[in-house]
């Protein structure tokens, strides 16, 4: 594999040095003209325990149910088999009562097993009895009825313990036994097929009190797959609160620690800050499972840990403190998102009475307070008694979690004026993207999410170009390519490259961005696409991983002008397909529907035959109404299909949050095509958007300013030819969009002022290699060698594996062919960084 690719980077340095391809584009950069700088924290990483990033994954915790807590459910939840239903509340967006379901575990007692032998009697049973900790307080109480043969309580972790040879493991167990258990306990490691690796005996006293026993195992081979099992050779019973099994090597050797491996894979993106907890387990389902920081400090065995957003319980294991203490291992800055007492809204979406704002305020002040409060303060103190007189890194508070509405609005202004009066030093964020920011008075920052394909990421790389300055600064919080690209695949990566080059470029406006999510255990992939993926004793990078690395890695000081950002794109035509209707939480009517062809023929429509349709519609009276607030609905209409054609109708807003949709171009399956979304983003703006495998993929063209008044009838007319669309209301042109060519090369040009190099990143994303001229103006000397840093793949569907971990891989050369004019040829599908000495 070694030879491959170094046969592989030896070809694509020959075929890029040997200047075979005569180039027909010129990029020229002109170093004289400074553009914005790129801020020192730019790239950063967030966490969120989805797909057991962080039990199961980051943190280093071997055991599962160490706390025995894992069959606690949220306060008015209830569970039927596999199936956990949230408790009943009402939406505070639209007044709803909505209905979820998420994962459920049918384990007696999660993660841990009972081995009998043909000659041994034993059970196992979960009780509350007289806890060690009242908030954690379920222990496992196991009575031995016969132990003719030795029996076995056994915990094989999250699919397997990683046990090396000669390692150190630290057991540390609470429990206690009853006065008639007259045999020993003996802690054994094992692997998959339960030969012992390593034993230690466990101190039984037989009071009934409570003993915390610690002891360290070195097994004597490696099992990837390993296992921890308490025997026991006695009669009686033996109680259980906390058994946990830790590697003594952690990241920079702490307590209570993170796996070195993976936290090593993090600390290789350079990350400048670190966003914690979330994401969506912020706000929880409902409010009755958010994630609570307070719950998080202390003694792990006091740990209640909570049912995770995403389907599993989170052991809370790695907590505020800890995640405090790895920015300051990795000299990064720390994000703390509150909850502002709202839960999530695409879930349940209940809201905290108002006479509870000030519980939910004192709480973000509390963890402000944890981390910057001197020793004198309360929470300063707590701080202090966990062994860090010292305050920690904080520096940016995100005020909720992908919040919206004029709710959200009026808490983000009392969170945002209280927090700026104590602690006017720190960052605060705010939910809004670049749509608006609402009714409130004032934020730092605002933060935009976008979860698309990658025609997107290509085609919007502009996206922050012409938007306004001066009022705030945008931190993009949550940004991947994760659409029709497979686990992630190289195509995938480009497009991210390419978006970065535009927030580089942007500088000041976009001061920082991270990429989400971040960690995927491979047993337990709850999203789709994912930057690290991890097994027990493996930790791989995607392809994706290493854009993110290598645009940390030569991040520039400031942009330098030149002459391209993209390749041009070329003129399509729209497809002839079908239209229809729809909206995103939002009730809507349609009525005095007409289409004429572009002679002036009417359409003989039958709205009454539908193609597809989702929402609660109802065609009366010549008027198509739809009256939920799903999000999104349609409503497709069959019998006509074009591309030279004008939809007339009158629309009325009746209720919800945003606009309308008018989708167009539809293809037979209805799954791709175009849409125009009309006052969406919360009521704030329209454009274009692709559909691709029935759901929107994002902005095409240009994106206006719009809102709708309810219970207005607005005059709406849709003009469609091959070449562009155009939508008028009342009779005034609002947006129109000419489809063309996605562009597959992007351009950025930097200085890196601490080496004196320009830093030149080019993406081709196409299958054929690009030769490219540089030609370098403002420049008195240029070095002829340089360095070149290369991520390339044979094909953009490639991917990483565990199997391949490195298949796509960065590769670096040496580069003698720079001048003030230079001829490159970039690889097919690649993402190249060149470094060139110039004053």
């Amino acid at each position: 594999m070694k030879q491959n690719l170094l046969c592989f980077a030896a070809a694509a340095l020959l075929m890029s040095s040997c200047g075979g391809i005569v180039p027909e584009e010129e990029l020229v950069i002109n170093l004289q003209e400074k553009g914005a700088e790129v801020a020192p924290s730019m790239y950063g990483i967030f966490f969120e325990e989805i797909n057991h990033a962080g039990d199961g994954g980051l943190y280093a915790e071997l055991v599962k149910n160490r706390s025995f807590e894992e069959l606690e459910m949220p306060e008015g939840y209830y569970a039927e088999g596999d199936i956990l239903h949230p408790k009943e509340v009402c939406n505070h967006l639209t007044g709803e009562v909505r209905h979820g379901s998420f994962r459920w575990t049918t384990e007696p007692v999660p993660g841990w097993t009972l081995q009998t032998g043909e000659n041994s009697s034993a059970e196992m049973k979960l009780t509350k009895e007289n806890p060690k900790f009242q908030s954690a307080p379920n222990s496992l109480k196991v009575t031995i009825k016969d132990a003719s043969t030795p029996v076995r309580l056994v915990n094989g972790g999250y699919w397997g313990m990683n046990l090396v040879k000669d390692d150190s493991y630290l057991l540390r167990a609470i429990l206690r036994t009853s006065a008639d258990y007259k045999g020993k306990i003996t802690a054994l490691l094992l692997s998959d097929t339960d030969e012992v690796l390593a034993l230690a005996p466990v101190e039984v006293d037989g009071s009934g009190s409570w003993n915390d026993v610690r002891q360290t195992l070195r097994p004597s081979a490696t099992a990837a797959k390993g296992k921890l099992a308490l025997e026991f050779d006695g009669t009686g019973t033996v109680s259980l609160d906390y058994v946990s099994l830790f590697p003594e090597k952690t990241f920079r050797d702490r307590p209570n620690g993170l796996r070195n491996d993976v936290a090593e894979m993090l600390n290789g993106l350079h990350p400048a800050f670190v966003r914690w907890p979330g994401g969506c387990v912020v706000e929880g389902i409902s409010l009755e499972n958010r994630f609570e920081w307070k719950k998080t400090l202390g003694d792990p065995a006091s740990r209640s840990g909570e049912y995770s957003t995403w389907g599993y319980r989170c052991s809370y294991g790695f907590g505020y403190h800890e995640m405090l203490q790895f920015c300051e291992d990795i000299n990064a800055d720390a994000m703390f998102v509150c909850n502002v007492g709202l839960g999530c809204q695409y879930r349940m979406g209940d809201a905290s009475p108002e006479s509870k704002i000030a519980y939910y305020l004192d709480d973000c002040m509390d963890a402000i307070e944890y981390a910057l409060g001197d020793v004198t303060t309360e929470w300063g103190a707590k701080r202090a008694a966990q062994g860090h007189p010292q305050a920690f890194p904080l520096k940016y508070v995100e005020i909720g979690n992908e919040n919206w509405g004029d709710e959200y609005d009026k808490r983000f202004d009392i969170f945002y004026q209280a927090i700026k009066e104590k602690y006017p030093e720190l960052i605060l964020i705010s939910n809004h993207g670049l749509g608006g920011t609402g009714k409130i008075a004032k934020t730092d920052m605002i933060d935009p999410h976008w979860y698309v394909n990658p025609e997107f990421f290509f085609q919007n790389t502009t996206i922050f170009d012409s938007h306004p300055r001066g009022k705030y600064d945008a931190y993009v919080g949550e940004y991947a390519c994760n659409a029709d690209v497979g686990g992630g695949n190289m195509r995938a990566a480009l497009s991210e490259a390419a978006f970065i080059s535009g927030m580089e470029r942007n500088g000041d406006l976009v001061k920082m961005a991270s990429y989400a999510p971040l960690l995927e255990n491979r047993n337990d992939r709850s999203w789709a696409v994912n930057l690290i993926w991890l097994d027990t004793d493996q930790v791989l990078g995607r392809s994706s991983y290493y854009v993110q690395q290598m645009a940390a890695e030569n991040r520039p000081t400031y942009n330098v002008k030149s002459n391209l950002t993209m390749g041009t794109p070329q003129p399509l035509e729209y497809e002839a397909g079908r239209f229809g209707f729809g909206s995103w939480n939002t009730q809507v009517e349609f009525k005095d529907v007409k289409v004429t062809e572009e002679d002036g023929t009417a359409v003989n429509l039958d709205l009454n035959s539908v193609a597809d349709k989702k929402g609660a519609w109802m065609l009366e009276n010549g008027v198509l109404s739809q009256a939920s607030l799903e999000t999104p609905t349609r409503y497709i209409v069959d019998g006509f299909s074009g591309n030279r054609y004008t939809l007339e109708c009158q629309v009325r807003k009746v209720g919800g949050h945003e606009g309308f949709f008018l989708y167009f171009g539809l293809s037979q399956d209805d799954k791709k095509g175009f849409v125009y979304n009309v006052a969406g983003w919360n009521n704030q703006s329209t454009a274009v958007e692709g559909v691709s495998d029935g759901q929107t993929t994002g902005v095409v063209g240009d994106r206006v300013s719009q809102s709708l008044e309810n219970n207005k009838w607005y005059d709406v007319k849709l003009v469609v030819t091959p070449q562009k669309s155009e939508l008028y209301m009342d009779g005034k042109l609002i947006v129109a969009y000419a489809p063309e060519t996605t562009p597959l090369q992007f351009f950025s040009s930097g200085y890196d002022e601490a080496t004196g190099e320009l830093i030149v990143k080019v993406v081709n994303a196409e299958a054929e290699a690009y030769p490219l001229r540089v030609k370098l103006d403002g420049v008195s000397q240029v070095e002829k060698t340089g360095k070149v840093i290369s991520l390339s793949a044979a094909s953009d569907m490639d991917e990483n594996s565990f199997e391949e971990p490195k298949k796509i891989y960065p590769q670096e050369s040496e580069f003698k062919g720079f001048g003030k004019s230079f001829d490159y040829t970039f690889p097919p599908f690649s993402y190249t960084i060149l470094r060139v000495k110039a004053n």
